[in-house]
């Protein structure tokens, strides 16, 4: 962060500081995901046994396996054919322990298994596959996870030092509530799900970054801070390409609000004058372009065969009814959708989204309140006109966390928004508020997640015997995912991973014509 200041002595910091906090992020949401990826049972995480035999197959070469709706046929180790019944026991049924679950281990020989993840496209399965050519059974799954686990938390370490750009708490507060515990109980399993969200919010973060007046659009004579904040947005343009059969789609809404809220013309003129940005967009394009004719080619959008034959005004009354359910997987319905958060880590969460909305309606100009309203009016409508167009073929299948990617801008540009223009003393006392609180959503999801496999949702710690352990003892892993979600609001509340804002507010503005100049100093504000 070429751009960025030392909050002790106001100098410009070196290259080894600035990039400290990324690497601070990048550890805290890696053990994040690695605790979540060991704490769930193999194949509790929703269509996991389908995207573990696609992977292997793929790290196979089988990349146009024989399909016939959504069933795709493949050759595998045979280990593989026994994690679809794996689950079987306590799937669906939040009442009972994973205790009742077979030992998933490796099995000789090979054997053809049906995956319905066989017509996605392939990128992600093969860069988590080609650990089933080197291991085997529950080794593999796991690797697995915790190939998922880092490129989750590279992504979004890479939103919250985009964030930090702005030098101001408040978008890296966006940051904060757009990760919600769904988006790290997804990080932990194999599913491109995860990465898809995570690159999400990368997006949206190093594109409100670039155009915001602090990053070095205009300023940074060097071109070092444009540069990064270009990488980082072409990298997670380029992971939303090839990701996920509707995730091109979530790329272009957002880079769409994201242009509505902030562009300028001399800005984009500035960013269309930067090699790597033109590079980039040939990149993605291409990316985006063979992602289409790959989801066209092989059906990827199809779903499953469910047929419904109710009315049309019927079934769009019931699609609607669903939002509400929807809106909850986005903050965390675990397992196999039979496991919500405690009701707990949904007050926290939609009270401190609500909140951050309704400041950010209040001080935002005409084209954010715009782009705001889009993200809302789109994460409504998508869902249930996507359903009512298919509801008689697959009846109603959409999920929430379907559409997160995108909807995770609604609170990433909110804090945004807020850069600036809220006053220090007001963004001290709210962003402690906030950071503590939501810390306590995340341990209080993860405990309840993790009490629901061990003794079931109806038993509790210390009061019925456990009924499943995981790899670890599910005590250490509590205390341990405690430990590093404390290690989290310590380093936020000092200011490791949240930037600093002068008293009255300096962070960013929306680059309308020439930018304000930078201030001289920058005051030591915490947290």
């Amino acid at each position: 962060m070429t751009a960025a200041l030392d909050t002790d002595s106001g100098a410009r910091t070196t290259p080894r500081r600035s990039r400290a906090p990324w690497w601070i992020a990048f550890v805290v949401l890696s053990t994040l995901g690695g605790l979540w990826a060991v704490s769930g049972p193999l194949f509790s995480v929703p269509d996991e046994p389908a995207h573990v035999v696609y992977s292997a197959a793929v790290a196979r070469g089988q990349f146009f396996a024989p399909t016939e709706g959504i069933d795709t046929t493949v050759v595998v180790p045979r280990t593989y054919a026994a994690a679809f019944d794996t689950p079987a026991c306590y799937r669906y049924d939040g009442s009972v322990p994973a205790g009742c679950a077979p030992p998933y281990v490796a099995q000789s020989g090979e054997a053809e298994v049906v995956t319905t993840a066989g017509r996605y496209p392939p990128v992600y399965y093969l860069s988590v596959g080609w650990v089933t050519l080197l291991t085997d059974g529950a080794p593999a799954v796991y690797l697995m996870r915790l190939l998922t686990v880092l490129m989750c938390a590279a992504l979004l370490a890479s939103a919250v030092v985009s964030a930090r750009e702005t030098r101001s708490r408040w978008p890296v507060a966006g940051i904060l509530l757009a990760t919600t515990p769904m988006v790290l109980f997804f990080s932990g399993a194999v599913n491109p799900q995860g990465p898809e969200i995570a690159a999400g919010i990368g997006l949206w973060a190093a594109g409100l970054a670039l155009l915001s007046s602090r990053t070095a659009l205009p300023g940074d004579p060097a071109g070092a801070g444009t540069g990064r904040l270009v990488a980082r947005l072409v990298v997670a343009a380029a992971a939303l390409a090839v990701i996920r059969p509707m995730s091109i789609v979530w790329l272009g809404l957002a880079l769409g609000c994201i242009l509505l809220a902030r562009a300028t013309s001399p800005a984009l003129r500035q960013l269309l004058r930067h090699r790597g940005m033109l590079l980039g967009i040939a990149g993605v394009t291409a990316l985006v372009l063979v992602t289409g004719v790959w989801v066209v080619a092989r059906d990827a959008l199809r779903q499953w065969s469910r047929p419904n034959d109710a009315p049309l005004e019927r079934a769009a009354v019931f699609s609607v009814s669903k939002l509400d359910v929807e809106f909850h997987e986005m903050v965390g319905v675990f397992g196999w959708l039979d496991t919500w958060a405690p009701g707990l880590v949904y007050f926290i969460w939609f009270g401190a989204v609500g909140a951050l909305l309704l400041m950010a309606w209040a001080v935002g100009d005409r084209r954010e309140r715009l782009a705001l309203a889009a993200i809302v009016v789109v994460s409504v409508v998508m869902p249930v006109a996507s359903e009512l167009g298919s509801y008689r073929e697959s009846s109603f299948a959409w999920q929430g966390r379907y559409i997160l990617a995108f909807t995770a801008g609604l609170a990433v540009l909110s804090g945004f928004v807020l850069a600036g223009r809220i006053p220090a003393g007001t963004t001290q006392r709210a962003c402690r508020a906030l950071v503590v609180a939501v810390g306590v959503a995340q341990v209080v999801a993860f405990v309840g997640n993790l009490n629901r496999y061990v003794h079931g949702v109806q038993g509790f710690w210390f009061i019925d015997e456990a009924a499943w352990q995981p790899p670890l003892p599910a005590s250490v892993l509590v205390v341990a995912f405690t430990a590093a979600v404390a290690a989290a609001v310590v380093l936020l509340l000092r200011g490791d991973l949240a930037a600093d804002e002068a008293p009255g507010g300096s962070g960013t503005q929306p680059l309308r014509g020439r930018p304000p100049a930078a201030s001289p100093a920058l005051t030591g504000l915490h947290i």
